[in-house]
């Protein structure tokens, strides 16, 4: 049963629910089967919508799963939660307190130096914060970076 009340409606909310997450899981399909990758990530939040940065291997099989739903133009799902703690409510009764947030959106792959550079501060922000204004030079080697351009997403808290 989906309880509309834990929805977070305001954009203060919701914006302290995603700065609080520290990984993402993006829920990716490979085959018939369903592929859940958790990611480090940074975002922005620009014009009402959200974009979520990750970096990547080169080599790794989620890129290629999150390459070919870039191509197919497929949204792909994501998943975060934060603030867990289990509460006795009563008797033998207890309650899980937490925070998340899940949607979907559109991934695309950078290509520009300036862009992914960007993308990089973005994600070093979001658990370094004031790493946002140095300087970063140098990409890591063999790495891809890719953003996801949010359509839905939805947050949720029992506080």
């Amino acid at each position: 049963m989906i309880q509309k009340e834990k929805e977070v409606r305001e954009l203060a909310g919701i914006l302290k629910t995603v700065d609080s997450c520290d990984t993402c899981r993006l829920g990716l399909v490979d085959g018939n089967r369903a592929y859940i990758v958790p990611l480090c990530f940074g975002y922005t939040f620009l014009n009402g919508k959200f974009t979520f940065y990750f970096q990547s291997r080169l080599d790794e099989k989620k890129t290629a799963l999150i390459k070919a739903a870039e191509e197919a133009a497929e949204e792909i799902t994501f998943q975060m939660d934060a603030n867990h703690c289990m509460l006795p409510v009563g008797g033998s009764e207890y309650t899980m307190l937490y925070s998340s947030a899940f949607g979907c959106g559109r991934p695309v792959f950078l290509n520009g130096e300036e862009e992914k550079r960007t993308a990089l501060k973005h994600i070093l922000a979001h658990y370094i914060p004031g790493k946002f204004a140095e300087d970063q030079n140098s990409l890591p080697e063999n790495a891809c970076i890719f953003k996801l351009e949010v359509t839905e997403l939805t947050c949720r808290e029992n506080r």
